[in-house]
């Protein structure tokens, strides 16, 4: 995005100016990296004296937020620079140039979209189908049969295995592997025998996933990614769960097999769910909550096993105690031995 005046910036995020200052916007920052030029924001009224000690060239501020810096009033700061910082993102055409490179390996029968982008070296199997603007980094593989749908975004060395289906505007991170073999196998007296995996993964609209996650296909029928959710680096998930619309699924996080989770969940860093539960729409997890059974709609948890987060910040608070606790209860118990022995072998006064 070229440079552009305070008051055009103010116009699109539909804001007022502050003052009549009106400075030049070569770039935006948050407040920690700032500098002249750039415009940044403050959400919380608590963080409105970090602004002295910013350089920043302006600031987008809550409506009734007074600062020394030329500002935007909006009613939304994060929002509204959430959209500042989308209008001055890189072109996407230099990072995806639009065409096919010469180095792409494209099945005769596989169906690309003329507005389609094909990164170096790709390789598009048989039956594959990519929908329209959307977009392939180098060394993408699609396997056989996959679909991708309009306006996806798949990023470098990502993997998408057979008959796999995406909805539209699916954002994948590099290195993330999607519809591998699910986690199956029959023990028997000669060891394990792997059980096919032969269902499939299906993500739905916009759908963001993140570097290095790995979502194994289903055992029969689908593993499911539901609308609008997003899922960290670094994340598990199992053949046949479902992850209902708008979950958030943090890094490191872990979701064994066939179990689901409603809409608007949301799984803090290094979560583990066991397989087979159900977690209820709006439950949250803390960081490293580990999940036994399953939790009702709503529910906050956190702790292993996890528990009620209430209830479990009592568990924490009281096993911070326990040393003390523990010194404590060895000299009440000296005390008492020491009442038994001057009171003769543990008899007391009503013995004699």
């Amino acid at each position: 995005m070229a440079d552009v005046k305070l008051s055009e910036v103010a116009a699109a995020l539909g804001g007022t100016l502050a003052d009549e200052r009106d400075p030049v916007i070569t770039g935006v920052a948050g407040l920690e990296h700032a500098g002249p030029g750039d415009l940044t924001f403050v959400a919380k009224r608590a963080l409105l004296p970090r602004l002295a000690e910013c350089a920043a060239a302006a600031a987008i501020v809550g409506p009734d937020m007074e600062c020394e810096l030329p500002a935007i009033r909006v009613a939304e700061p994060y929002a509204a620079f959430a959209a500042v910082l989308e209008r001055f993102a890189p072109d996407p055409r230099r990072i995806f140039p639009p065409g096919v490179h010469p180095t792409a390996v494209i099945a005769p029968d596989a169906d690309i979209a003329a507005a389609a982008a094909i990164g170096p070296y790709c390789v598009i199997a048989a039956g594959v189908v990519v929908g329209a603007g959307s977009v392939l980094g180098p060394h993408v593989i699609l396997e056989a049969d996959v679909l991708i749908g309009a306006d996806c975004v798949l990023h470098a060395r990502s993997t998408v295995r057979e008959r796999c289906r995406f909805g539209d505007r699916v954002t994948v991170h590099p290195g993330t592997v999607i519809g591998s073999h699910g986690f199956g196998y029959l023990p028997g007296p000669d060891g394990l025998t792997t059980i096919p995996q032969i269902g499939i993964v299906r993500i739905e609209e916009d759908v963001e996933i993140g570097a290095n996650t790995t979502i194994d296909r289903a055992t029969t029928g689908v593993t499911l990614i539901g609308r609008g959710s997003k899922l960290d680096n670094l994340v598990q998930i199992a053949h046949n769960v479902v992850i209902g619309e708008n979950s958030v699924v943090a890094a490191q996080a872990g979701i064994s097999g066939s179990t689901e989770l409603g809409k608007n969940v949301v799984l803090a860093g290094q979560a583990g769910l066991v397989g087979h539960i159900k977690l209820g729409d709006g439950v949250m997890v803390g960081a490293q909550g580990g999940v036994t059974k399953s939790i009702p709609a709503g529910t906050s948890v956190s702790g292993y096993p996890a528990r009620e987060h209430s209830f479990a910040r009592k568990i924490c608070a009281a096993t911070a105690r326990l040393p003390d606790l523990l010194k404590e209860f060895r000299n009440l118990q000296n005390r008492v031995d020491a009442l038994e022995k001057g009171n003769g072998s543990g008899s007391s006064a009503e013995d004699d």
